[in-house]
């Protein structure tokens, strides 16, 4: 397969692949984002059965077990008039993605993208078991009814795509491994889970998206402090490599991969580093020059932007192309920049939000508050008992998560008044942290 489009040509700036938002249009309801998600990771869906119908089961089913028929009315409250049967297993979520009736429209295109996104993820991985739910006879009843109406996902509706951030991936995997062990905290956290993936997801996007001459991503420094702490100018990491760094690196987000689309080839979509990787080890490497360099001819025509110089190896070409990308929404007079700025609002309205404090005098800086802060430590420890507090922060490292000294302190200060740290001594090296799950 030749490793790009055999077809270049310059057309309006689109995106379709590895981003989940638009310029507008992003409002997102993660309780079905959670369910879509669960689905493909169950490779379950209830397709075709109406909440309604399966009430209406369940009442059948337990009116034969009840000795007054009249208790039916107080489960229903309990159970079914505000859907808190959702709160007592994972299975009971796929209610809310059933993609048979509902699709990608009745779902939400921005509901759809994340899916995507955390499909993308997930790639091959699958929880192979049903989470062993602790439920007492009747809930374990309407859990049997609904097991009956469960189909297998056999395919993914979603497309595929290969992993932009493959560390990522990596932890998100074994999140998802611990989170189906331990159903009740699942239920309790994975939709902020699915939040705290968003936004690490989109912000190592940011700081990657240039980097594809390296190869594979690697998790990129991204400095926060707790919610709780003071900002200081004079903390360096804190001012430099945290909120500024974001915000600098995401106006690139829609220049470069819209043009990434423009190289896409058959149904599998290819990040743009694993597409150079592709090209630089292709016997038709020089044909791919031909077409990439009349390409960014064209472009630069079309979008009258400045002429280049003609590059002369495939490594130049792809930076050309790049360059053009981004230097169309250069022009603040144009509708292409206002469009580009839209994205980033977007961004950090929409997935950033929790994430982004502003500090007075030291401006916008990015936190962590305590539940995002205890979830990221029960994930990171995850199966184990308990990690070293060096050990725990290179996990957040691979979430994208990176903390000062001073913001160090500040963390053992916080487990220790929540009481999960063991001391082996006076030595930094020797403070564990337990999870609190």
């Amino acid at each position: 397969m030749f490793p790009i489009s055999s077809e270049l040509k310059v057309r309006n700036n689109l995106l379709d692949s590895y981003f989940p938002l638009r310029n507008k249009g992003n409002e997102f309801d993660w309780d079905k984002v959670t369910g879509l998600v669960l689905s493909h990771a169950f490779k379950s869906q209830v397709s075709r059965y109406e909440f309604e119908a399966f009430r209406e089961d369940c009442k059948r089913r337990l009116l034969s077990s009840l000795e007054s028929p009249e208790f039916w009315d107080v489960l229903d409250r309990i159970y079914f008039e505000n859907q808190d049967i959702f709160k007592f297993s994972p299975l009971f979520l796929l209610f809310n993605a059933q993609f048979a009736n509902m699709g990608k429209s009745k779902l939400g295109p921005a509901n759809w993208r994340l899916g995507t996104l955390f499909t993308s993820l997930l790639a091959k991985f699958s929880i192979p078991t049903p989470p062993q739910d602790r439920l007492n006879f009747i809930e374990q009843e309407m859990l049997d009814v609904l097991k009956e109406k469960i189909e297998p996902l056999t395919q993914n509706p979603f497309g595929e795509e290969q992993p932009y951030l493959p560390y990522l991936a990596e932890a998100f995997q074994r999140d998802m491994h611990f989170l189906a062990a331990h159903p009740n905290y699942l239920l309790q956290e994975f939709g902020n889970t699915l939040k705290l993936y968003a936004f690490s997801y989109c912000s190592q996007l940011a700081l990657n998206v240039r980097t594809w001459r390296d190869g594979e991503p690697k998790s990129k420094p991204l400095y926060f402090i707790l919610d709780t702490e003071k900002a200081s100018l004079e903390r360096y990491k804190i001012q430099h490599d945290g909120y500024k760094k974001f915000a600098a690196m995401s106006v690139f987000l829609f220049p470069v991969l819209s043009a990434l689309e423009v190289l896409q080839v058959g149904d599998k979509k290819r990040p743009l580093w694993q597409i150079y990787s592709d090209v630089e080890n292709s016997a038709e490497k020089d044909d791919v020059f031909v077409k990439l360099k009349k390409y960014v001819e064209d472009f630069t025509a079309d979008r009258r932007l400045k002429a280049r110089t003609s590059p002369e190896t495939i490594e130049q070409v792809f930076r050309q192309m790049e360059e053009v990308a981004i230097e169309q929404f250069e022009d603040s007079k144009t509708e292409r920049a206002s469009v580009n700025k839209k994205y980033v609002k977007e961004l950090e309205d929409k997935i950033c939000t929790d994430f982004i404090q502003s500090r007075g005098r030291s401006g916008r800086v990015l936190v962590l508050n305590q539940d995002y802060l205890l979830l990221m430590t029960n994930l990171a420890i995850g199966v184990r008992p308990k990690l070293r507090l060096h050990e725990l922060l290179i996990e957040f490292e691979q979430r994208g998560f990176y903390v000062d000294n001073q913001t160090k302190q500040a963390l053992v200060a916080f487990y220790e008044r929540m009481g999960n740290v063991e001391r082996m001594s006076d030595s930094g090296d020797a403070v564990y942290v337990l999870k609190t799950v």
